[in-house]
């Protein structure tokens, strides 16, 4: 007998799990909060109280084995993606992983192999797919608006504190920094809207190799804080031949602001015109037609929201509440075996650009993005819970 809510066990209660997955899955009235693992225990508690959750582990194996749970978000540092969600499908279970989904290639093209094989859901949480502006972006490419893509120019410039950014200044926890922080959200626009990146060439630095401590006291930051790449896209249908992209990610952008305030831009010239959105601006685009100027459009009602999803988008700050739509994205695929969520497919291609840019800017030349399988039957999908 199928159940009537999806039990979700959530791994890492801190950060993103906060500001987004909880909230979002609060919002789905199909998923039920079952269980918490954090191995911070005050933080655990004070997160159980808040959620009323009675099941509460500092082993995610233990999670893992409760009965209760069909479906886990994963939420902890990088480097803990890869045997979580493992064990997770393992277990049988449906998985949402946080970005970047692994610390290299090769765990994840593991990932997205075993999830496969075991027929459960996946999902990497490319957020910024949910952003309304990109919704409708995508649509208005896909009906040939500003006719075939010819280059992009990609911006994510905030200013963040010179504080501690935790274990995401910690190569050997985070994998990358910048690159894979900011830039995967956006390496990941690219591929779902234009198509495969088959080669790149940048430039990374660690602006601030030491950020202050809770305590005032300097500790070493070892990923870059700045990126900025371009990326040429393999020959394919719908693209002008040599479609090219740049890329220019930044953590150290004095005055720039931080979070929804700061400069992100995503903006894609056609042969036939202009597509423009801004992250402040999530409800509007803009769209520019040879001979004329740009002009702000709002984004239809149709596109405000993932389809079927309860949350008013007239509620809330706009740059943060499409978030929750991500959740709830993950749970319709679970319940009526969808395949329209970024899964670990897109977010194994993405860690293949993630690694080339890295390895670009170690040895300072050209490389080749490892050539991904191109998936040409329906991702696997399991109606199970």
């Amino acid at each position: 007998m199928q159940k009537s809510k999806v039990g979700v066990g959530v791994i890492g209660v801190g950060g993103i799990s906060s500001y987004v997955h909880l909230p979002g899955l609060q919002l789905c009235p199909d998923a039920e909060i079952v269980a918490f693992c954090d191995s911070n225990t005050d933080l655990l508690k004070q997160k159980a109280a808040q959620y009323h959750i009675d099941h509460i582990f500092t082993d995610y194996h233990d999670l893992l084995q409760d009965p209760a749970v069909d479906a886990v978000v994963v939420a902890t540092p990088t480097v803990m993606h890869a045997p979580i969600a493992l064990a997770a499908i393992a277990a049988g279970k449906h998985v949402l992983v946080e970005k970047q989904l692994a610390m290299n290639y090769a765990e994840a093209v593991q990932m997205y192999e075993a999830a496969q094989q075991a027929g459960v859901v996946h999902m990497t949480a490319f957020t910024y797919r949910f952003v309304p502006a990109m919704r409708y972006l995508k649509y208005l490419l896909g009906k040939g608006t500003i006719g075939l893509p010819r280059h992009l120019r990609v911006a994510r410039l905030q200013e963040v504190r010179e504080t501690t950014l935790g274990w995401r200044q910690n190569r050997a926890l985070a994998g990358t920094g910048e690159v894979g922080d900011m830039g995967a959200h956006r390496i990941d626009f690219c591929q779902d809207l234009i198509g495969p990146i088959a080669r790149v060439v940048s430039l990374t630095r660690t602006f601030i190799p030491e950020r202050a401590g809770p305590d005032g006291k300097p500790i070493p930051a070892d990923v870059e804080d700045f990126a900025i790449f371009l990326a040429e896209f393999a020959e394919g249908v719908g693209v002008e031949q040599g479609a090219a992209a740049n890329f220019d990610l930044s953590k150290v952008a004095k005055g720039r602001e931080a979070g929804g305030r700061s400069l992100d831009e995503f903006e894609v010239y056609g042969t036939e015109g202009t597509l423009i959105y801004h992250l402040h601006l999530p409800h509007e685009i803009m769209i520019g037609k040879p001979g004329g100027k740009l002009e702000s459009v709002p984004v239809p009602t149709e596109f405000l929201v993932y389809p079927g999803s309860p949350r008013d988008p007239s509620v809330g700050e706009p740059t943060t509440v499409f978030r929750y739509d991500e959740d709830f994205a993950f749970i319709q695929n679970i319940l009526h075996g969808k395949t329209d969520i970024p899964t670990f497919y897109d977010g194994m291609r993405t860690q293949a650009v993630i690694d080339a840019v890295i390895q670009s800017a170690q040895e300072r030349r050209w490389v080749d993005v490892a050539d991904v399988p191109v998936v040409t039957t329906p991702l696997a999908a399991s109606t199970k819970v």
